[in-house]
């Protein structure tokens, strides 16, 4: 009965663990690209609710209180008492209406700062997504290169070698195991022995 070959074993597994990082980086652009945009869209929206708080938090509401407390006033002095009692009622219908504004202008801009609050939260959220996206970007860069053995430099005579096929965002495995094959390939026929040249390398051609 035959035993398994451990280092086609190791081969493999090697194979099936650099395909599945090379899925992640291919996704890696995309998902950047996507949270880039969220950030775009929620900081326009930050800056127009930033804006409209502006303009509400900017009408004259107290203003207004102190002209009809003033027309009150004035309305309260008058001889003529028919004059008095009907500008008394508009004078009332007034205040309550400028009141009314007020107590509207302050429930506006306690939405509008708990909307802004939100929306912040949410770029920081954003944000964060992106530096945990480059950071494992990294991280799995870092991996593929310390999977690749360094190995010892091989003499060649200068040929033409052809570059390996690019990937092209192709996500199938065994066009990932031919890409991967075609490199390690290419690396040794042009004697590329460090990891970043090959990181490099595999970069250029995804």
């Amino acid at each position: 009965m035959s035993s398994a070959n451990p280092s086609s074993k190791a081969q493999r597994d090697r194979l099936v663990e650099l395909e599945e990082q090379l899925l992640y980086l291919a996704e890696v652009s995309d998902s950047i690209r996507f949270l880039e945009s969220r950030l775009e869209e929620i900081a326009e929206k930050t800056d127009i609710i930033d804006a409209v708080a502006d303009r509400v938090e900017g009408l004259p509401i107290k203003e207004l209180l102190a002209r009809v407390d003033t027309l009150e006033g004035n309305v309260g002095r008058t001889v003529n008492y028919e004059y008095r009692d009907s500008s008394s009622g508009f004078v009332a219908h007034m205040k309550g209406r400028v009141n009314e504004l007020d107590s509207s202008q302050k429930t506006i801009l306690e939405m509008i700062n708990d909307m802004s609050e939100d929306f912040r939260a949410i770029l920081d959220v954003v944000r964060n997504e992106i530096a945990d996206v480059n950071t494992r970007a990294n991280l799995t860069m870092r991996a593929m290169a310390n999977q690749v053995p360094v190995g010892v430099a091989v003499l060649v005579t200068k040929v033409n070698v052809p570059e390996p096929k690019p990937l092209c965002g192709v996500r199938d495995a065994k066009a990932l195991e031919n890409f991967i094959f075609d490199l390690e390939q290419y690396s040794k026929a042009t004697n590329i022995v460090t990891k970043e040249t090959k990181v490099t390398l595999a970069t250029m051609h995804l």
